[in-house]
């Protein structure tokens, strides 16, 4: 790099930090560039000069511990003590601040004692004795305190990130190192705390406090130290946090809130006492375990009881008290079954009291997250819980925990109802959109938990669940407006219902008499959303339980016309399709209120679209001579938008947007309506023709005229695939009468365009009908269309162009895949030019993009495995065979992204078990042939262990797997990093 200009580069700086992201986008690379440069260990020493701008001195304060980071081998070892010598003076320098940079310089300095533990063994003992003794002159104790504890602080967080540069075993001996220099860290922090703790604190005393903890802190979770030392370091941490809370709350004149300096110190506090309870190791001791277990809930209960209320004032506090109480369980179930199932009475009580607090915690007043912060913490513990309760081994002591947990989840039942009431008109107001969808996502985990209530209590919770609404309801009668608790409720027999099929005849005839009694008009919208929703979830029960059925169909017509038509038409497509047989008698009705839906404009377009499954399902149910009408009434006017569109050549964005929706509309209904139904009993004039081949016959050229006009608008084209994709999946043999014109279409648009949907589309006919005598010679010249057109569109593409058709690529593989597994005699064609396959099936390996990876792999490994069979295949591997292996070695050992390379063991498994004899050679030619291949870091003896490893596992897929990861991490020069 050319020697660097000083005052260009201060001058860079400063533009840099203090310019728009645009601008800093631009510098960014330069200064990198700057930064690991060997001119950068001079340049940083200049930047940091007195008189420097800030943030002149900040960027040569990083950059120093950059190179010490990642260039500490740059360093003579003659010249290191200068260096710590320059690094502490500088940290003096700047003792007066700036912060920004003292901080940076600190984290320098912890780099460089990391790196010279083993020459500077006394290093941490040093700073400790030279800044806690105030043995700098004209820097006050609070500073050189301050100094000390970032020094400390930064020490394991450094480990941490050389950790991930070292070898492992220089890892381990680093961490070790450090290890045991944690006592005295520890012992030091404890010290000064203790000091603090009976004095006034002002603003200095708990900046210092705070970084003292957080010092600590990092050392617990980054080193580690063992519980068994930690009862002094908890008491302490608590009587601090107590501190920080009761004088506030018991001031009189005060208004009870904990300030800022309060808060931070008492969150820390708390986040180490997290972090020693969690220790890897900590379920070794579990007496010391219950030990400071009980030291918690002594010490913090109080502060809970006291913030038990909504819109209370110190939530942060109480959130970081739950997290701790929550994290404690977790980390210690086996100490908590235990608990249930002793006879110490104290371990007995320690549990209970523990397992309460965190229903409080589930139960906290007001809704979350508007009023409180903290119940969603707590539905982790309740899948927990039961699900450490049922993997017991023992039946007697999982009977026993079983027995102690059902009461807790009959209370957390109720408790889940009351937390999942949505907010009402008076106080939605003050929600955000982020708080909306918070609610939506903490809702979602309590249908969950609710779901872990059911296997707890199994039928009883429709008990309990009964019960609540009764109650509603009867709330209701005399304050009408109090719809959120019955929505809630509502909401929780909808969260359990896939357990109850239809035996359970008590409480869900209930349910479904209230869904069909409650005056939704006179209440919100939302609620009559739920019940929609609710009648859906239980359609299985439904079609055990017919008579009920006529109340659920009133419902959700009534839901149709309602601004809840999103939640009517997913309610109907369930009851459709779990109760398609069930619902003849009402098919009618039912399509005409479908039909007034769909004519009112009220609902959305998605909406519509998913209305059409229903529609399908119904008119499946009618009788040949009615199903024209409600085709000619339902699907007409999607045929004649689409037509006016394509006669106009409106290519418009609304065009777009209308032939999509019209096309989905389509699309769905293809996929639902079918008259050849499993039962003969329900349906008449099974001879007659698929009304989806009726509507195709005279609609086949509207198709022609979509392609034509959007054929460079992909997601226009991957709709009408799709729409004629269903018909073909759901009327399989009886689409026959359409093959022909289905082929046309396709390769009109293959003449213009080879694209993703028509590849798919091609690949499902070829599948569907290659086995019927009457169409395999119609589909043999499909595939041939398919494999030419793909050829072309790959010889047309640049070298360096392939990862612009990457998608049309992974489905041009994954199509034949499905092709050569399925009907493996169709590529037995001579217009098939096999080398062509094999060749772009290489290049497609090539990319960096996963999805011709792997279609491109798998392709090539069933193909192999086939070839056997087909002379001319066998050929083409044979030709072929040694640059496939070749390409998956060097792919293997420098080009495939490194997570991909496992793939390519399916390829050496068919090779090896179909040509075993030519793998041994082929092998030995590519690998031994060339000293440098497939890379300079792979010596002889690797490479022929290597090809020893491939020859030899013709079954163990995963052994494989191993070897060829091993190879690649050898080949890319990535040994050290991974040991």
């Amino acid at each position: 790099m050319e020697p660097i200009d000083i005052v260009r580069l201060e001058e860079a700086v400063v533009v840099f930090y203090r310019s728009t992201s645009q601008e800093q986008a631009h510098l960014h690379e330069w200064l990198t560039k700057v930064q690991l440069s060997a001119q950068a260990w001079q340049f940083s020493w200049q930047l940091m000069q007195l008189g420097k701008s800030q943030e002149a001195q900040f960027f040569g304060a990083i950059t120093l511990h950059s190179k010490l980071m990642k260039f500490w081998h740059e360093v003579p070892a003659e010249n290191r003590d200068e260096l710590k010598q320059k690094i502490l003076e500088t940290i003096i320098q700047f003792a007066g601040g700036p912060k920004l940079v003292l901080n940076r310089l600190c984290i320098a300095l912890s780099a460089y004692i990391v790196h010279m533990l083993n020459d500077w063994p006394t290093a941490i003992e040093d700073v400790i004795n030279t800044f806690q003794n105030q043995q700098i002159p004209n820097v006050t104790k609070e500073m050189q305190l301050w100094i000390m504890l970032e020094v400390l602080q930064a020490i394991p967080e450094e480990v941490q990130i050389m950790q991930a540069i070292y070898t492992s075993v220089k890892r381990s001996t680093l961490r070790g190192e450090v290890a045991k220099r944690a006592p005295l860290v520890m012992e030091t922090t404890e010290t000064y705390l203790q000091m603090q703790l009976d004095r006034e604190w002002d603003a200095d005393a708990y900046g210092n406090m705070t970084k003292a903890v957080k010092c600590a802190s990092t050392w617990v979770k980054n080193i580690g130290f063992s519980i068994e030392n930690c009862q002094n370091i908890t008491a302490l941490l608590l009587k601090m946090v107590n501190k920080c809370y009761w004088p506030c709350v018991q001031d009189p004149d005060g208004d009870g809130c904990m300030s800022a300096d309060e808060n931070d110190l008492a969150e820390v506090c708390l986040k180490t006492l997290l972090y020693i309870i969690i220790q890897p190791d900590c379920h070794l001791y579990p007496i010391t375990a219950s030990i400071l277990i009980k030291m918690f809930l002594d010490s913090l209960c109080d502060i809970t009881k006291m913030e038990w209320k909504p819109d209370n004032n110190n939530e942060d506090i109480v959130s970081s008290i739950y997290t701790l109480f929550v994290s404690a369980v977790e980390r210690h179930s086996t100490l908590l079954l235990t608990g249930i199932t002793t006879s110490d009475p104290e371990l007995s009580s320690l549990c209970s009291r523990l397992v309460n607090e965190i229903l409080q915690c589930t139960d906290k007043p007001g809704i979350y997250p508007v009023e409180e912060s903290c119940s969603s913490m707590a539905l982790g513990f309740w899948y927990l819980l039961q699900d450490e309760v049922f993997a017991i081994a023992y039946e007697a002591e999982r009977f026993k925990c079983w027995e102690y947990i059902r009461p807790l989840y009959a209370h957390l039942t109720r408790i889940l109802v009351r937390k999942a009431e949505q907010p009402d008109e008076n106080s939605i107001d003050k929600w955000t959109s982020d708080d909306l969808e918070t609610f939506r996502c903490y809702r979602q985990d309590i249908s969950d938990t609710f779901m872990y209530c059911y296997e707890v209590l199994r039928n009883d919770i429709l008990d309990i669940l009964s019960t609540v609404l009764d109650e509603t309801i009867a709330q209701l009668q005399t304050n009408p407006t109090l719809w959120t608790k019955l929505e809630a409720c509502i909401y929780a027999f909808q969260s359990v219902a896939e357990h109850f099929d239809g035996d359970e005849t008590k409480q869900i005839p209930k349910l479904m008499r209230v869904l069909n009694e409650i005056p939704y008009e006179k209440m919100n919208e939302k609620l009559l959303g739920t019940a929609l929703e609710t009648v859906g979830s239980y359609c299985q029960w439904l079609k055990d339980n017919p008579v009920y059925i006529p109340s659920a169909i009133q419902l959700l017509v009534r839901g149709l016309s309602s601004p809840m038509s999103a939640q009517a038409t997913l309610g109907l497509k369930e009851l459709c399709r779990d109760c398609q047989l069930q619902m003849k008698p009402y098919a009618e009705f039912l399509l005409n209120e479908c039909q007034a839906a769909l004519t009112s404009g009220q609902m959305k377009n998605s909406d519509c679209v998913r209305l059409m499954f229903s529609i399908g399902k119904l008119m499946s149910l009618l009788t040949s001579d009615k199903i024209p009408n409600y085709l000619d009434i339902i699907v007409s006017p999607c045929f004649e938008e689409l037509t006016a569109i394509c006669q106009a050549e409106t290519k418009t964005p609304q065009a777009r947007i209308r032939t999509i929706f019209r096309l989905n509309m389509i699309s769905t209904l293809f996929s639902s309506l079918n008259t050849d139904l499993d039962d003969d009993d329900q349906i008449e004039d099974l001879q007659n023709v698929q009304p989806v081949l009726i509507v195709m016959q005279k609609t086949m050229p509207i198709f022609r005229r979509i392609a034509e006009l959007w054929v460079e608008e992909l997601d226009v084209l991957e709709t009408a695939c799709s729409a004629l994709k269903h018909a073909i999946v759901n009327l399989k043999s009886s689409f026959k009468p359409m093959l022909q014109d289905l082929c046309y279409f396709i390769v009109a648009i293959f003449q213009t365009r080879c694209c993703a949907p028509t590849l798919e589309i091609s690949k499902t006919a070829i599948v569907i009908f290659y086995k019927d005598e009457g169409c395999k010679s119609l589909m043999q010249r499909l595939l041939v269309e398919f494999v030419s057109h793909s050829f072309k569109l790959f010889e047309s593409t640049p070298e360096n162009g392939f990862s612009n058709i990457a998608e049309t690529i992974e489905m041009f593989y994954a199509c034949l895949l499905q092709i050569v597994k399925k009907i493996p005699q169709s590529l037995d064609d001579k217009a098939i030019a096999y080398d062509r396959l094999i060749f772009y099936a290489l290049k497609a390996m090539t990319l960096p993009e996963n999805g011709p990876i792997r279609t491109s792999i798998q392709f090539l490994s069933h193909f192999v495995m086939q070839s056997r069979n087909y002379p001319q295949m066998t050929v083409a591997v044979l030709t072929a065979g040694e640059e496939i292996l070749k390409t998956a070695v060097v792919c293997v050992a420098c080009v495939t992204p490194r997570q991909q390379v496992e793939k390519f063991a399916d390829i050496f498994l068919s090779v090896n078990k179909k040509y075993p004899a030519e793998l041994a050679i082929w092998l030995r030619n590519i690998m031994l042939q060339s000293p440098n291949f497939p890379t300079n870091l792979v010596d002889e003896a690797e490479k022929s262990r290597f090809i020893t490893q491939i020859i030899r596992e013709k079954v163990n897929k995963r052994l494989l797997q191993q070897h060829i990861t091993e190879f690649a991490i050898k080949a890319r020069g990535l040994s050290d990093k991974f040991q």
